[in-house]
């Protein structure tokens, strides 16, 4: 049954979870690529590795100012062209990008973020229309899976293309998924798109949406929680091959393997704990399990060495994928279950505010400490008070929600 009450075929919902799944992949592809070719791209520019903090906080910038301007697209246009448009962004961003200097990669980063700021809302209204409410949490959580599978397939695929054939042909691979997406999609636009109102003004109402989000105790601090997962997660993703390549003594390769094993754990962890809320009832009891998992990785990141076997840690980002990348769907799913009717999109995207906020302060504040520190494990340990904080904004969500706001 649909939001609307209309009951969709089992096909049609399939169809929608996969569309917009593929269109996130390709999106989150966009990110994902640079941080884990970033040793050999800095290698090529002259420039440190840890810098790569700098240009995931101008994707994830990018991404949170894109959230407040593109919401009303979707109303307008429909959640299927909207996603084109994102496609089509992600298209001209790694074209940039190809140039190969500071300034481009800048450039295309402002394009990858603007993507994703418009993905996400478009996929939340395809989703939220067309998904039985009885199995939202998984399905929201299946679609959120495209992030951390974006992630996996870059670490196995970008470094050894890197190295084989140059970097370049790393970023042309996420350009043509991209387009082939695009194109796909024109497919069921008619269809998935007959809710569109084509009459409706173009106008970004910058602070509808964030301000809708902070007038609701529950949703607000949701916000929060989301903008401190955001920052963990980012921080994993962003710094892991960083840090195993220069105080592991790990390859490249084998550095994003073990980056990859993450991914694929936090694909599988959105799925698993998409179930469980879905089978619980409680979303939030679930969100903070996750975080508990997360608290006890950055600690045990702060105790590797080199002497460590493989297998231990390997089975440390198994772990620390399961709960830092498995937590996305849950939120997004309880943010569209929480918005106003007929307002999902427009909520969605001011939730994705804090988000992006996290993502865009983790790698900057990150690279910060490690200038400090000058040790990535220790500043890896330095995470879990952003780890506490969630759980204090998780609970004192809960307790919003309990009171009725």
């Amino acid at each position: 049954m649909s939001a609307r009450g209309e009951a969709y075929p089992p096909r049609t919902v399939a169809a929608v979870v996969g569309a917009t799944t593929a269109a996130q992949v390709a999106g989150a592809m966009g990110a994902a690529v640079f941080p884990v070719i970033a040793p050999e791209l800095a290698r090529n520019l002259g420039v440190e590795s840890s810098l790569i903090g700098y240009q995931m906080s101008v994707i994830y910038g990018a991404a949170m100012l894109g959230s407040m301007l593109f919401t009303w697209m979707v109303a307008r246009y429909g959640g299927c062209r909207t996603t084109q448009v994102g496609m089509a962004c992600c298209v001209i961003g790694m074209a940039v990008a190809l140039h190969g200097s500071v300034w481009s990669l800048v450039i295309a980063s402002v394009f990858i973020g603007a993507a994703m700021s418009i993905n996400l809302p478009a996929a939340a209204h395809l989703l939220f229309r067309f998904s039985p409410p009885q199995h939202r949490n998984f399905i929201f959580s299946l679609k959120q899976t495209g992030v951390p599978l974006a992630w996996a397939l870059m670490a196995v695929i970008a470094p050894a293309v890197t190295l084989a054939w140059g970097w370049r042909w790393a970023l042309v691979s996420v350009l043509l998924s991209a387009l082939i997406t695009m194109l796909a999609m024109q497919l069921p636009r008619r269809g998935w798109d007959d809710d569109r109102r084509p009459d409706l003004p173009v106008q970004a109402r910058v602070f509808d949406g964030v301000l809708l989000v902070w007038r609701m105790p529950a949703l607000r601090w949701l916000g929060v929680a989301s903008f401190c997962l955001a920052f963990i997660q980012l921080c994993v993703s962003t710094f892991t091959v960083v840090m195993l390549v220069g105080e592991g003594g790990y390859t490249l390769v084998e550095a994003g393997l073990m980056l990859s094993v993450a991914q694929i754990f936090g694909v599988l962890g959105r799925i698993a704990w998409g179930w469980f809320a879905d089978r619980s009832g409680d979303c939030m009891a679930a969100l903070q399990y996750l975080t508990l998992g997360s608290i006890a990785c950055c600690a045990a990141v702060f105790f590797f060495t080199p002497g460590w076997p493989v297998w231990l840690t390997a089975l440390l980002y198994a772990v620390f994928g399961a709960t830092a990348i498995g937590w996305n769907g849950l939120y997004t799913a309880e943010v569209a279950r929480r918005s106003p009717p007929g307002q999902v999109s427009l909520v969605t995207g001011g939730a994705m505010v804090w988000n992006f906020a996290g993502i865009l302060t983790g790698p900057t504040a990150f690279t910060l400490a490690y200038k400090g520190i000058g040790s990535y494990t220790t500043t890896f340990g330095t995470v879990i008070v952003i780890a506490v904080l969630t759980l204090f904004a998780l609970h004192a969500g809960k307790r919003a929600m309990r009171d009725g706001h």
